[in-house]
């Protein structure tokens, strides 16, 4: 019988790690952002995040998910998209539109504020 607890718990903790395991996994993903024209700079951070530009294509292992907030923080610093996200979570056509709105939007500086 004591075996068999052992055993019980055993599985229980294995099955509590892979779940807690998962959402860090995710958060090593590769993102990839296609600009619409080439990348005035081989770094650009956005979200806290370091992407490596080389024309038109950066990549980066960002800690957050792929959405349209996340792609109009990277747009506000690198310019419209035509691509956002890991490959297995692009963003699609609207959630993209969305995003490069913000590109065309003007920036107002923090001393504009004052």
């Amino acid at each position: 019988m004591k075996t068999l607890s052992v055993v019980k718990s055993v599985a229980v903790a294995a099955v509590l790690s892979a779940a807690f395991a998962a959402p860090a996994f995710a958060r090593g993903e590769v993102f990839t952002a296609r600009l619409q024209a080439p990348a005035g700079s081989e770094r650009v951070i956005a979200q806290s995040t370091v992407w490596s530009c080389l024309g038109d294509s950066c990549v980066a292992r960002p800690d957050h998910a792929s959405s349209v907030r996340a792609c109009r923080a990277f747009v506000r610093e690198a310019g419209p998209v035509t691509a956002y996200g890991p490959d297995n979570a692009r963003l699609n056509e609207q959630e993209l539109a969305a995003c490069n709105e913000s590109a065309r939007a003007p920036r107002t500086s923090d001393h504009a504020r004052n």
